[in-house]
């Protein structure tokens, strides 16, 4: 039998492949599974549950976060699990603490380190910073107090959190910034309010900011009773209550002015009088002279007139002043004194210039307290026909008569003056007057006693020009006006 005969038909007819087979064909790889988000990641990897407030800002991925909190709401635990989370997510990367003091900087580090022990990292610092924790995958958590100088030297950093910010100094903000230029990282604040006078409530205020913002009040948080919080508000009373677990920014006494009075006092547009009332139109200038670490500053308030309601009785129409503030530039620091007087003029100059309104009185008053006296001579050459005023801002009660045409005013007095014009809505602050931006950060800033952070050379620029509208129409401050003789001055 030949061996074609042999084979099976099957195989006489199948035809020679042209290639062999190639592997059997393979299902395409799944795509790999996507990251938790933090709060899932949370409650699976770390046995932490946070409820629904908790979630969202863990899950918050903006680059700049403030978060308003109770006490006792859990901001440092959310701090921690964020930070550990960035660690673990992102090898190599830093995360920065810092607080008021080391010890609260820690507190953070410890929750992260107790999560991280969850995860069986081996907790061990980065050898070079006491307070630190390094993950095996190069990452380092840093924990420091926040001042300016111990923070410098760092760089790159993926998270910033800054504990208790409200107690924090504005130099240490201003040194923790430059950290992040490079990497683009992020930047937590959070705290409990602790007055008005800070940067964290400039923040918390400031809505044209771009920071997203959270708020956790006491009553939000499950785990603090009614019980308690009716116990707290007992023993420590409404004040104290309202800032530590209702998240009010509640003022201690040392400003001198509150942020509603400022808000309340800002207009478009200066009022504009009706023609029979332009000739009592007057403008008062204050100038704050600058020392060595302070501007030279210059504020123009404007007073106008307005026709109130007719008394059905007597059939006359009121007339209401209002003080308004047109102009408030400021020399830059070292400015030679020479300068000063065609400083003055060009302001007076910027007012004459105004079309189809026409010359009015105009007062001039300088702080001349300490090195002052040269710049009074200078200004006295100028020929501006400005009432000028030389001032001794003195701590004494009462204003007084000095030799040369001084004019003594007690410190005490020209802030008590500048507050209740803003009490009583008589003095305005227009939005386009040049320099207001800066008049408005110092007037949220001050402090009677002196020791804020910001300049003050404008806040006291606008003390001495309000002062002197008020002694010439105190109807500005609810009294009388008086038809009295004016005080001692000498045209320049």
């Amino acid at each position: 039998m030949s061996l074609l005969e042999w084979m099976p038909r099957w195989c006489l007819s199948a035809k020679p492949e042209a290639h062999p087979p190639g592997p059997p064909a393979r299902d395409p790889a799944p795509d790999p599974p996507a990251p938790l988000k933090p709060s899932e990641w949370a409650a699976r990897r770390c046995n932490f549950l946070p409820d629904p407030q908790q979630a969202a800002i863990l899950d918050c991925a903006d680059p700049r976060v403030i978060l308003l909190t109770a006490r006792q709401v859990g901001k440092s635990t959310i701090a921690a699990l964020r930070a550990l989370y960035i660690a673990v997510h992102q090898p190599k990367s830093l995360i920065f603490m810092v607080a008021p003091i080391h010890t609260q900087a820690g507190e953070i580090l410890q929750k992260l380190k107790e999560f991280a022990a969850e995860l069986d990292f081996p907790l061990r610092g980065d050898g070079n910073n006491p307070r630190s924790l390094q993950l095996p995958n190069g990452s380092r958590i840093v924990a420091r107090s926040a001042v300016a100088r111990s923070v410098r030297g760092f760089s790159k950093a993926s998270l910033i959190i800054i504990d208790e910010a409200a107690f924090v100094h504005g130099a240490a903000y201003r040194a923790l910034s430059p950290i992040l230029a490079v990497s683009q990282g992020h930047l937590w604040v959070l705290s409990t309010p602790y007055g008005r006078n800070n940067l964290f409530a400039e923040i918390w205020h400031d809505h044209q900011a771009d920071w997203t913002r959270f708020a956790i009040r006491a009553t939000d948080c499950p785990r603090l009773t009614p019980d308690f919080l009716a116990s707290e508000l007992r023993l420590h009373g409404e004040l104290s209550y309202a800032q530590e677990y209702d998240c009010r920014f509640i003022s201690h006494g040392l400003q001198l002015l509150t942020r509603e009075q400022v808000a309340a006092a800002l207009i478009d547009h200066a009022p504009v009088p009706v023609l029979g009332l332009w000739e009592k139109t007057e403008r008062y200038y204050g100038l704050d002279l600058g020392k060595r670490q302070d501007h030279t500053a210059l504020v123009v308030l404007e007073l106008t007139w307005q026709y109130g309601v007719k008394d059905p009785a007597t059939q006359r129409t009121p007339m209401h002043p209002t003080l308004t503030v047109r102009y408030a530039p400021r020399l830059a620091l070292d400015t030679e004194l020479v300068s000063i007087p065609g400083f003055v003029r060009a302001a007076t100059q910027r007012f004459d210039g105004e079309f189809g309104r026409p010359k009015v009185p105009q007062t001039l008053l300088v702080d001349a307290t300490g090195n002052g006296h040269a710049v009074i001579e200078l200004l006295r050459r100028e020929r501006h026909g400005l009432r000028l005023l030389p001032v001794c801002i003195s701590s004494g009660r009462t204003a007084k008569h000095l030799k040369d045409s001084y004019l003594s005013i007690p410190r005490s007095d020209l802030l008590t003056r500048l507050k209740l014009l803003f009490e009583r809505g008589q003095l305005k602050l227009e939005r386009c007057a040049p320099g207001l931006e800066i008049l408005e950060r110092e007037l949220l800033h001050f402090e009677t006693a002196g020791h804020q952070s910001e300049h003050d050379d404008l806040v006291m620029a606008l003390g001495l020009a309000a002062w002197q509208a008020t002694t010439d129409h105190p109807s500005l401050l609810g009294l009388p006006e008086s038809a009295g003789p004016l005080p001692q001055s000498r045209l320049i």
